[in-house]
């Protein structure tokens, strides 16, 4: 079995990068939300009351799902980012205890 090599560069920079495209998912969701629920284009009528009614209720939905996305994503980078953090503490303790047990052992 081959041993397990991360880089907390290469980490980091994932989760950067993942946080970067909830962002920007979540930027265009506001900015179509703004878009999609101004307005009543469909009228007033009783046709238009209820095709509104449905669109408004999946429109809802859609933007629900995609705003759950972006929170997923964000976990991802969080997930990330704490993991790149644990390896470098890793390897901190373990270069410190390195050093304590050579100079011990009189290096």
């Amino acid at each position: 079995m081959k041993p397990m090599h991360t880089e907390p560069a290469v980490l980091a920079g994932s989760a950067q990068a993942i946080a970067g495209a909830a962002v920007e998912l979540e930027d265009g969701l506001r900015a179509l939300d703004a878009t999609v629920t101004s307005g009543n284009p469909w009228g007033a009528d009783e046709p238009g009351s209820l095709f509104g009614a449905a669109y408004t209720e999946v429109l809802s939905h859609a933007l629900q799902t995609y705003d759950s996305h972006v929170q997923q994503l964000l976990g991802a980078a969080e997930g990330l980012a704490d993991w790149a953090g644990q390896v470098v503490e890793a390897d901190q303790r373990s270069e410190e205890l390195f050093r304590s047990l050579h100079g011990r052992l009189g290096g």
